[in-house]
């Protein structure tokens, strides 16, 4: 064999055994393992499970826990290990909570807790306050929750006369509370309330306090129909009865078989 074949038998040896050493090299070649994601880390937050608008009751079911991530929890929002539903069953809700939004605190306010008659005012109204007694509340059988006329009684002289008037000067008014009670009592209370405080505009509030000064205020009770007319009060007058005219007085006088009479004119 000439040299020149040997030469080239031994390059083509070595091309292949490095061609097979490469191709060893590539298809052994580590992969770099793919990168495991970390577990995002869940907690449940306190959600509304629907929406909460501003004076309503908290009660069962209008709560619940939602998955939400850790990294998305802020200070204010309370979590399983942080708070429980219970605490806030009864509750008045200050500000509207929208469904699947986290509860705050400060959104919702407890029974007895400053600022409680505040959060259940209707925005744009006002909470006005008037002293009662039992035949002017009702009894007592009138509850916060329910809508009330406002009647106000006066008496003026006419000539030898003492006019009573009672005029409806508000109508359809909310009662927010009964002394310190914000809602109903389970049973009849012992004792009729002393305060009313009844929610209305602020130019109805001006009317009110006007009529405290002018006689006494008595609240009835507005029916819950929905057709019942919310029209301009009407003015009722009674009179006093008037003053009988006093008899003439006769005086008889015996003198012996004489007798005699002396009128006397009542004036």
């Amino acid at each position: 064999m000439r040299l020149r074949d040997i030469i080239g038998l031994i390059l083509a040896l070595f091309l292949a055994v490095g061609v097979a050493f490469l191709t060893r090299i590539f298809l052994t070649k580590e992969e770099k393992p793919p990168e495991i994601a970390q577990e995002k880390k869940i907690t449940k937050v306190l959600v509304a499970a629907k929406t909460l608008s501003v004076g309503d009751t908290v009660k069962a079911g209008d709560l619940t826990w939602q998955e939400w991530p850790a990294t998305a929890i802020t200070p204010s929002d309370m979590t399983e290990e942080s708070a429980k539903i219970e605490e806030f069953m009864g509750s008045i809700v200050r500000s509207t909570i929208h469904k699947g939004n986290p509860i705050v605190r400060e959104e919702l306010v407890k029974r007895g807790d400053k600022g409680l008659l505040a959060a259940i005012i209707t925005p744009g109204k006002r909470a006005v306050s008037i002293d009662v007694t039992a035949s002017s509340s009702g009894s007592g059988l009138i509850y916060p929750g329910d809508f009330v006329d406002v009647i106000l009684s006066t008496t003026v002289p006419e000539g030898p006369l003492q006019v009573g008037k009672s005029k409806t000067i508000l109508k359809n008014i909310k009662v927010l509370a009964f002394d310190t009670a914000l809602s109903p009592p389970n049973e009849t209370p012992k004792t009729p309330p002393h305060v009313a405080t009844l929610e209305m505009k602020p130019e109805e509030a001006d009317i009110l306090m006007a009529a405290v000064k002018e006689g006494v205020i008595s609240l009835s009770l507005h029916s819950m129909e929905a057709g019942d007319p919310a029209g301009e009060g009407a003015e009722v007058q009674a009179k006093s009865p008037a003053v009988k005219k006093a008899e003439d007085r006769k005086i008889i006088l015996m003198r012996g078989k004489e007798k005699s009479e002396i009128q006397f004119k009542e004036k």
